[in-house]
């Protein structure tokens, strides 16, 4: 998967299977994406960024947690190094990048941008 676009990548004809640190940072950036309950096969993976994040007045520090939470969960993931969080509250969105350390000690990168869904009701605001 290309990190930047989240494609497939595709060499001479058969797909690219990433291993070692690039894997992990696959990872944790497909991590850093998924929402609460999206994954029809686990409703409980994801970030409950609908739930704590495109509501009125979320808790940050909350928010905060629970990425870094999730971003230590990744497999080969062994420590958060540093975490960028932008808000935007005219917006409802969130940027966030986190900087880790794998099993290996190399320091890898993953990010995420957060925006409200097309046609999506924010709670706490009437329909």
């Amino acid at each position: 998967m290309n990190i930047e676009t989240n494609d497939l990548q595709v060499t001479n004809g058969d797909l690219s299977l990433a291993t070692g640190d690039v894997a992990i940072q696959q990872d944790l950036q497909q991590t850093l994406q998924v929402w609460l309950g999206e994954w029809f096969l686990d409703t409980t993976q994801g970030i409950a960024f609908r739930q704590q994040i495109l509501v009125k007045n979320p808790n940050m520090d909350v928010v905060q947690d629970d990425i870094i939470n999730a971003a230590l969960g990744v497999t080969g993931v062994t420590q958060i190094l540093n975490t960028v969080f932008n808000y935007s509250a005219t917006n409802r969105s969130l940027s966030v990048e986190v900087e880790a350390q794998t099993s290996t000690g190399q320091t890898i990168v993953a990010q995420a941008q957060i925006t409200t869904p097309i046609n999506f009701t924010i709670e706490g605001t009437p329909t």
